[in-house]
């Protein structure tokens, strides 16, 4: 009888070592992807010299239209979709100091300087734990370099 109460606890060992390991393999590369997000949207707005907004709802547009646009915000929110990335459920109160949060689940802030702008991103991971009914939104913040001749519609602050 005591060997198989020894073997109960040993499995609930393994058990519990699963669970962790698998969590930590999740949260890792959620982590991992809102990275690659924050800085593929750096890049993208980098390449366009600014950001430009989107002329309608970018969710209802086709992966045509959203490729082919010269609308940062359309590049943007096709990069999100094709990788599936799309965190759309944060509250506009996340996004830091007056960030425009974007579909997608991403926060920008234009910042002006005596030469130029220059961009602050903010990515999101959210992890939801199911058993306790919690989740945690966690911010991934960026800068763009210093951009000289932006072209955007976004006004400085």
């Amino acid at each position: 009888m005591r060997e198989a109460i020894g073997g109960t606890w040993l499995l609930g060992f393994v058990v519990l070592f699963i669970v962790l390991f698998s969590a930590y393999l999740a949260v890792s590369i959620n982590y991992t992807k809102a990275f690659r997000v924050k800085n593929q949207i750096i890049n993208i707005i980098e390449e366009n010299e600014g950001f430009s907004t989107s002329t309608g709802n970018v969710a209802n547009k086709s992966d045509e239209q959203l490729r082919d646009s010269s609308k940062t915000e359309d590049k943007i929110y096709y990069y999100i979709k094709d990788i599936g990335y799309a965190t759309n459920k944060i509250d506009e109160d996340r996004c830091p100091d007056g960030a425009e949060l974007f579909e997608g689940g991403y926060c920008v802030k234009k910042i002006c300087t005596m030469h130029g702008a220059y961009y602050k991103v903010t990515s999101f991971i959210k992890i939801e734990l199911p058993l306790l009914w919690q989740s945690l939104t966690i911010p991934i913040n960026g800068e763009t370099k210093v951009l000289y001749y932006t072209q955007d519609d976004i006004d400085c602050q």
